[in-house]
């Protein structure tokens, strides 16, 4: 009786360090992505159009139709980005709307990276049955399309945490933009 509930401890102490740690090195991992964003996102990285913010332009951001995307996509460029913008979907782009490409000049979106499938495999000390758990992480690769030049301007990286990099790559762009 008395080892049953110390092993019932032993676990759950276990299993709350186990958490802790995860927290801790995703918060890691964040901080770690977030300076290589910040590298990564720049004119000199072919990131960034070098005459980006050079005249009155209007940055057309585009959204996917999955709020788990979008509202980061908004919150990303309402924080970070001071320039005029407009939030628009991909079908929007071959509309008479936004046809004049000197007003219109650069659209913001992303490719999907590479992903990564990984199994978990995790036991219970309450079963003999093993348990599995599938993970998909998809990386994002971000760039501006100058629509004049007709050039998509990219950098090699890829992130996991989207919505961090994507605050990073618009605060970039209001720094380029400011600075003309």
């Amino acid at each position: 009786m008395r080892t049953t509930r110390l092993f019932k401890t032993v676990i759950t102490y276990l299993l709350l360090m186990i958490l802790i740690l995860s927290l801790n090195s995703c918060f890691i991992a964040k901080s770690i992505e977030a300076k290589h964003a910040r590298a990564e996102f720049t004119t000199e990285n072919k990131a960034i159009p070098p005459s980006f913010g050079k005249s009155n332009t209007i940055l057309l951001c585009v959204l996917q139709g999955r709020n788990s995307y979008d509202k980061f996509l908004k919150s990303a460029v309402k924080k970070n980005y001071k320039g005029e913008y407009i939030l628009i979907y991909s079908y929007d782009l071959s509309s008479d709307k936004y046809s004049d490409k000197n007003k219109y000049r650069y659209v913001f979106d992303y490719n999907s990276g590479s992903s990564i499938a990984s199994t978990y495999r995790y036991s219970s000390p309450y079963s003999t049955v093993n348990s599995y758990s599938n993970a998909t992480t998809t990386y994002k690769r971000f760039y501006v399309n100058d629509r004049l030049e007709n050039k998509i301007y990219q950098s090699g990286a890829e992130f996991g945490f989207f919505a961090n990099a994507m605050k990073i790559y618009m605060a970039n762009l209001e720094i380029e933009r400011q600075s003309k």
